[in-house]
C-alpha cells in the first residue's frame, strides 16, 4: 500500500511539473509574440482621413473629443443616458451625470448632442481616434495642424463668422468669440481643405447635422451655440509642445474660462486613466504595457483571429479533400462491390442453366428408356394375348361342363316349369269368372284394365316360351 501510495504521490507531482511548465510556456510564447509584434502606427494619410470632420473645430471642443475617444463604453453609456432625457436642460443633465462615475470630458459631451451622435453611432472611427491618439499624442496634434494650414490655404477659414482664428508662432488656434458660448460647425471635408493629397484615403464624411442652415456665402453650417454653464474649460492644446494641458477642476461646478489654461497656475499634462477604459482593450502591446493593462491588445487578437480563421479554412479545405478521397474510395468500393456483384449473379444464372440444362437431358433419356421399355411391353403383351387365344375361354370350359349335364334334371326341370304354368293359369281363369254386378258396380279405370291386359300378354308370352323350350328339349332328346 505504501508502494502504491508513494507512486500515485510522484505521479501526481510530475502532472503539475508538467502544467505549470506549460502554463509558463505558453504565457512566455504570448508575450514573446506580443514583443515581437510590430507597432503598426497610424500613417500621415489615415490620420488626416479620421480627423478630417473635426480638425476645424474649437480647440476646447477638440480636446474633449480627443481625451472622450479613449474612452468608448463611456461615450455609449452618455449616449443611453442622453436618450433617455431628451426633453431634460443641459443644466439638469449634467446634474445626473455628476452621480455616474465618468470622466469629465464625457460629461461635458453631453452638452452636445450632434457630436455625442456622431462618436456612438461609428464606434470604430472613435476608437481608431483614441487608440491614434494614445499612440501618438504629437504626431495627432501635427496632422491637426497641417489639416488647418490646408484649408486656410484654400481660404476656407475666413468664412468662419462665430469663430476667432488666431496665429501664433505659425499654429492656427481657433477658439469661439464669446467665451460663454460654442459653436459646432459643420463642413463637407472634402470641400474645405481644397485639393486632398491623399487619393487613396478620402476624408471621412458625415451627413449633414440636423437643423443646421448655411449661409448665403461659404461652406460652413450652423446652429444655435451652447450656453456653458457647467465644467467645460479644463483642458486646451500646449501646441508648442505638441500635448494637451489640463486644470483641476472638482470643486468647480460652474466653472468659467479665466484666460488661458496652458499658462494657468497648477495647469499639467494631460494622463490617461485606464480605470475609465473598463476593459477595453488597446491596439498595439507598447500601449499595453504603457497601461499596465492584463488584455491582449487588439491587433494581437486580430491576428490570432485571423490565424484561426485561416487554420479554419485550412482545416475546411483538407477535411473537403478529405471528404473527396473518402468519396472516392467509397466510389471505387462501390464499383467493386457492384462488379463483383455481377460476377456473383453471372455464376449463380450460369450454374442454374447448366442444372436446367443437365436437368433436361436427364429427362429426354428416361423418355428414350421408356420407349424402350413400352416396345418390349407390347410384345410381351401380343405374345400373352397368343398363349390366351390358344389356351380355350373359360366360357368354352363352362358352356362345355353344362352340356355334359345328366338329360334327366333338364327333364325335371322342364316339368317343374309347366307346373307352375298350369297354376298360374288356373288363377287367371277364377279371377275372370266373377259376377257381372260387381265388374258392372266398380268403376272402369283405364290404367288397371291396361296393367291386365299388360299382364295377360305377358303371361301368354311366358307359356309360350315355356311350350317353345318344351319342344327344344324334346327335339334334343329326339
Amino acid at each position: 500500500m505504501n508502494m502504491h501510495t508513494r507512486q500515485n504521490r510522484t505521479r501526481g507531482i510530475i502532472a503539475l511539473c508538467m502544467i505549470l511548465t506549460l502554463t509558463l510556456f505558453a504565457t512566455l510564447s504570448k508575450a514573446q509574440a506580443e514583443s515581437n509584434e510590430p507597432e503598426a502606427s497610424f500613417s500621415e494619410a489615415e490620420l488626416a482621413q479620421m480627423l478630417a470632420p473635426i480638425a476645424l473645430y474649437p480647440d476646447s471642443l477638440l480636446t474633449h473629443i480627443l481625451i472622450a475617444s479613449t474612452y468608448p463604453l463611456e461615450i455609449v453609456q452618455a449616449k443611453r443616458l442622453q436618450s433617455k432625457n431628451k426633453l431634460l436642460p443641459t443644466a439638469q443633465l449634467m446634474e445626473k451625470a455628476e452621480d455616474e462615475d465618468w470622466d469629465p470630458s464625457v460629461t461635458a459631451l453631453l452638452a452636445f448632442p450632434t457630436v455625442l451622435d456622431k462618436l456612438s453611432e461609428d464606434l470604430e472611427w472613435t476608437q481608431d481616434l483614441g487608440d491614434a491618439f494614445l499612440q501618438d499624442e504629437e504626431r495627432m496634434l501635427a496632422s491637426i495642424q497641417t489639416l488647418r494650414h490646408q484649408a486656410d490655404e484654400a481660404n476656407s477659414l475666413a468664412e468662419m463668422e462665430n469663430m476667432s482664428v488666431s496665429r501664433v508662432d505659425n499654429q492656427i488656434i481657433i477658439e469661439p468669440i464669446q467665451k460663454e458660448i460654442v459653436y459646432v460647425p459643420y463642413y463637407d471635408p472634402r470641400v474645405v481643405y481644397g485639393h486632398w493629397a491623399w487619393y487613396n484615403y478620402p476624408p471621412v464624411y458625415w451627413a449633414p447635422y440636423p437643423y443646421y442652415v448655411r449661409p448665403p456665402y461659404g461652406h460652413f453650417y450652423w446652429h444655435s451655440g451652447v450656453h456653458i454653464s457647467f465644467n467645460y474649460y479644463f483642458s486646451a492644446f500646449h501646441w508648442h509642445q505638441r500635448h494637451v494641458v489640463v486644470v483641476h477642476h472638482k470643486n468647480a461646478h460652474h466653472y468659467r474660462h479665466h484666460g488661458r489654461i496652458v499658462t494657468s497656475h497648477g495647469a499639467q499634462r494631460w494622463q490617461h486613466k485606464p480605470a475609465h477604459r473598463r476593459g477595453v482593450a488597446y491596439r498595439t502591446p507598447a500601449v499595453k504595457h504603457r497601461y499596465q493593462s492584463h488584455r491582449p491588445s487588439t491587433l494581437y487578437s486580430k491576428q490570432v483571429r485571423q490565424a484561426d480563421r485561416h487554420a479554419i479554412k485550412h482545416s475546411s479545405t483538407s477535411n473537403k479533400l478529405h471528404s473527396k478521397s473518402i468519396h472516392t474510395t467509397r466510389a471505387t468500393r462501390v464499383n467493386n462491390l457492384s462488379h463483383y456483384n455481377k460476377q456473383i449473379a453471372k455464376q449463380r444464372e450460369q450454374k442454374f442453366a447448366n442444372q436446367m440444362h443437365h436437368k433436361r437431358n436427364m429427362q429426354v433419356s428416361d423418355r428414350g428408356v421408356n420407349k424402350h421399355k413400352g416396345g418390349n411391353n407390347h410384345a410381351q403383351t401380343q405374345q400373352r394375348l397368343q398363349q390366351v387365344s390358344s389356351k380355350p375361354s373359360r366360357y368354352n370350359r363352362v358352356q362345355t361342363k353344362s352340356s355334359h349335364k345328366p338329360a334327366h334334371k333338364a327333364h325335371n326341370n322342364l316339368n317343374s316349369q309347366q307346373n307352375k304354368a298350369s297354376h298360374y293359369n288356373r288363377v287367371q281363369t277364377k279371377s275372370s269368372q266373377k259376377p257381372t254386378q260387381m265388374r258392372s258396380s266398380a268403376p272402369s279405370h283405364p290404367k288397371v284394365h291396361n296393367q291386365k291386359n299388360a299382364n295377360h300378354k305377358s303371361n301368354s308370352q311366358r307359356s309360350n316360351s315355356q311350350k317353345s323350350n318344351g319342344r327344344s328339349h324334346t327335339k334334343q332328346r329326339d
